[in-house]
Order: structure tokens, then sequence, then C-alpha cells
């Protein structure tokens, strides 16, 4: 499989040197700036024409395109591990602070990257899953004494977890990161155990906490992918989905085995209603669900109507989120 997305920031800061509006120094030319706001900067000088010609094929995705086609389809270890590097006599090396084969999964990859996912690449899926299981280590192979993992190295592991519907790799590093002294009493985050300030984890921890309650797509949405089963209870509120919906609030009973869903969308759409554990019952407000539920399966369809709150009430059954490894046939 070959990645099939660019990214906003590639297509915008590469070739398009012939917009109106370019002074000499613009801060899209300065290359000291982030890529959001260098692509923020670029997009505000844009014409309605310009930004038209990136969704056609007088634009640059198409060459974009034909450079994505160009790159060499993931591999696997002779066990089904995705490899890091593709090319086939390189030796795998697990014990290090990065996990750069799994970006696939993470939105551009398993996470960031929303390329490998159970659903629509399975086999993908497994190999990622058994290359990120491998890399839940704690001491570096170039560790000095006391050296372990970096924040962002147990952010990044726990983000692919959560994308791979594995609650086991989220709980353990999530735990280390909040136990271990990566967040001090003041709530301040380090990058090393009791270190000195590194902001890895002050936007991690709060990104792994909604990425186990809640994954999106356009037209997906799925309910606690990856919930470590100690946090029985709670809720979350205020978090968008990215299949242009708000969550305005998701609370969770385990004991109980219930969900609360409440949804607002912005547009009039059908989205996939996802709950791994299997949906028992549910109930929506009339004309919501699109067809009868098939009573244990993980999914149902649902209309959800432009801008106004719709709330689901979800029974749960007692299949796990990870069950999904054991049912992908190995290539």
């Amino acid at each position: 499989m070959r990645p099939n997305r660019p990214t906003i920031a590639s297509l915008l800061l590469i070739g398009l040197a012939s917009f109106a509006q370019q002074p000499g120094n613009a801060p899209y030319q300065d290359l000291t700036l982030t890529p959001e706001r260098r692509a923020a900067d670029l997009v505000s000088r844009m014409t309605l024409e310009e930004k038209v010609l990136q969704k056609q094929n007088s634009g640059p995705v198409p060459k974009r395109k034909a450079m994505l086609a160009k790159m060499p389809p993931y591999l696997l270890e002779p066990d089904g591990t995705l490899k890091e590097w593709a090319w086939p006599t390189l030796q795998e090396h697990y014990t290090h602070r990065h996990v750069s084969p799994l970006y696939g999964p993470w939105p551009d990859g398993a996470w960031p990257a929303d390329e490998i996912d159970p659903d629509r690449t399975p086999q993908l899926a497994r190999a990622a899953e058994i290359a990120g299981r491998r890399r839940t280590v704690d001491a570096l192979a170039t560790a000095v004494a006391g050296e372990t993992l970096p924040a962002y190295g147990r952010c990044h592991r726990a983000l692919v977890g959560a994308r791979l519907k594995d609650n086991v790799i989220v709980d353990v590093q999530r735990r280390q990161l909040m136990e271990q002294g990566y967040v001090s009493t003041a709530l301040r985050c380090s990058r090393e155990p009791y270190g000195p300030p590194v902001p890895d984890a002050l936007g991690g921890i709060p990104t792994i906490i909604m990425e186990m309650l809640a994954y999106s797509r356009p037209g997906v949405m799925e309910v606690l992918p990856a919930l470590p089963s100690k946090l029985v209870k709670g809720s979350i509120h205020g978090m968008l989905a990215r299949t242009f919906a708000r969550i305005d609030r998701l609370a969770r009973d385990m004991d109980a085995r219930t969900v609360d869903l409440t949804v607002t969308s912005v547009r009039k759409q059908d989205v996939t209603l996802i709950a791994r554990y299997g949906i028992e019952a549910i109930t929506a407000p009339a004309g919501v669900l699109a067809a009868a539920l098939r009573v244990g399966k993980a999914d149902i369809d649902v209309h959800l109507p432009e801008n106004r709150p719709v709330t689901f009430h979800l029974k749960l059954g007692h299949h796990q989120p990870l069950d999904w490894v054991n049912q992908v046939s190995v290539a």
C-alpha cells in the first residue's frame, strides 16, 4: 500500500511561487516559522481562483499524487511485522525512541495519517499492531544510566495504539506519562522523568485521552475505541469530530455497559456509528436510525440533521475493540 494523501502544508509550500500579493520576504518564505503559520500566510495571499485550482486538475494536486504513486510500498518482516524502512535487507531496531513506521496509522500512517486502520487495511493494521507491541520498551538501546523513553515517544506509542484499538498500549504509556515523573505536581510537563520543562506531554496527554474515547473520519464516528479497562466511568464534552460534527457529550459507565452520546453535525449527513464492544440496544430520536439495529453488531448507520443536537443511548456488548486482530488472516 502506498501513502495517498498529501498534507495541506506540502501542497501549499512546494512549488507555489507564482501567486499574487507575494512580497519578497513574506512569512510563508520564513523557514524559522512553523509549517502551519507559513501555510496560513500563503493561503491568505491566494485569490479565490488560486484556491479553487488546488481542487482541480490544473492545480498541483495531480503532480503530488504522481509523486506519491512512486513511493515504495509498505514491506513486512517474515514474521508479519511492519518494517520501518522500505528496503528488504535493512534489519529492524525496535529499541528506539521513534515509531516512524507507525505514522501511517497515526493522521497521515496509523496516527496521525489515518492511512492504516483495522477496517480499511486490516492486514497492514495487524502488521502495525505487531510493530507497535514490539516497540513498547522502556530502556533504549543507547540508553545511559537511568534513561527512559522521552515523553514524545510515549505519546506516539499511545496515539498509534488508540488508532489500532489497542487499549493495552494506551494504558501502559498513559500511566507511565501520568505516574512516572513526566508531569509534576504543578502539572508542568517534562521530556524525561523529573526533568526540566519541555511541553511534549502537555499536548500529548489530552490528545491521547480524546483518541482513546472517540475516533472519527469523514462518515464514521466510533465510541471508546481504546478505553483502558480501569477507566470505568467518565465523560468528555465539546470534542470535535473529523466528520463535520461536534461531540457535545460522551459519557460511559462500563459497569452498566452504557454510553450516552450527544452529537451536533454542522451539516446534514449520514454517518456510521461504531462501538466495537457490540451494540445490544440503541435509542435515538425518531428518524435518526437509518435501519433496525442488528443486535450485537458493532455498527449502525444514522442520519444526522444540520445544527441540531442528537442524543444516542447505547447498551454495549462484551466484545473487545482489539478482537479484530484475531480475525485478520495472515498474508
